[in-house]
């Protein structure tokens, strides 16, 4: 089946199985294409902006994702979670004559919500959607962390900042889509790598430098394998203690990394899936960052552990 989407009129192609989905679940098939229904979804979930805040229950001053404005009534998260009140107090009686998603929308502003979509968390005020955390600091949807700032998309990590999408990992700064990374830093698309700076595509490299595509190397810089004294005397003789020779190190590595072999897409463990960002996951199609059981998803981003799933 084709259809156009009714937002950007786009031509978009719903396949018999997504059909079989629809029916399965006692849905009707979308009207807007994939686009821009995650663009939809992703209208709900406020991840970075933080608002001060007043709980609506207690007057104690938050913390929160909804912005004052918004007109929503925000209790302070652990009071949500308490006994002290009963959601349904906040019932209304439906109305036929009234359009449905209209009094669910009023149903949304009446009814409390928490202000951080937080769990089992300590010291972390200043974060959303993140759980099993401590010492946390604008860190967004990202699980079992500690000492952790300026992250998104992280799992597993300590003593580390500046990351996005990274799992298992320390002491680390600057990383991007990396697993199991340890005194690294400015990488990219790299795994098991220790001592590690500028590297891309790295997998169990230790002590390498501005390197792109290396397997099980030690002491190289931009592609060069050295001796380790000659490593230690080229790497303290570049000074990247100095803003500038930093700078200069990062662009010849920028360099380097554009005439890079490039694989089409991030994929470990992962048969007969497409995307990108994916790890132990299986059948799964249009998918993103996700991983661990993953299994017949189709449309799912930033997700583990969940099976026969759409727009997740």
């Amino acid at each position: 089946m084709h259809k156009s989407c009714k937002n950007c009129q786009k031509d978009f192609a719903i396949t018999p199985d997504d059909l079989g989905f629809y029916e399965r679940i006692g849905v009707p098939a979308p009207q807007l294409c994939p686009e821009c229904r995650f663009q939809r979804r992703l209208a709900w979930r406020n991840e970075r902006t933080l608002h001060r805040a007043v709980c609506a229950a207690t007057g104690k001053s938050i913390i929160s994702g909804f912005a004052p404005d918004a007109g929503y009534t925000i209790y302070d998260r652990d009071y949500w979670w308490s006994d002290e009140w009963d959601a349904l107090s906040f019932g209304q009686n439906y109305n036929l004559e009234k359009p449905f998603f209209q009094q669910y929308d009023e149903l949304l502003h009446k009814v409390p919500m928490p202000s951080l979509f937080n769990s089992r968390n300590v010291n972390c005020d200043y974060t959303q959607y993140t759980g099993e955390s401590k010492e946390g600091y604008l860190v967004s949807a990202s699980w079992s962390v500690e000492n952790v700032m300026y992250a998104s998309r992280v799992a597993g990590v300590k003593d580390s900042m500046d990351l996005y999408i990274m799992m298992d990992g320390s002491l680390c700064y600057e990383i991007i889509s990396c697993q199991k990374m340890y005194s690294s830093a400015f990488s990219e698309k790299s795994e098991n790598c220790v001592d590690c700076r500028f590297v891309y595509e790295c997998k169990g490299c230790n002590d390498c430098f501005g390197c792109t595509n290396l397997r099980n190397k030690s002491y190289h810089i931009f592609n060069q394998p050295y001796s380790r004294e000659e490593y230690k005397k080229k790497i303290q003789e570049m000074d990247l203690g100095s803003y500038k020779n930093l700078q200069i190190a990062r662009k010849k590595f920028e360099e380097l990394k554009l005439a890079a072999v490039r694989k089409y897409a991030n994929l470990t463990n992962a048969p007969n899936c497409t995307g990108d960002d994916l790890s132990n996951s299986f059948n799964c199609e249009d998918c993103y960052v996700c991983f661990n059981d993953m299994k017949d998803c189709k449309f799912v981003s930033n997700s583990n552990d969940i099976q026969n799933s759409y727009e997740g």
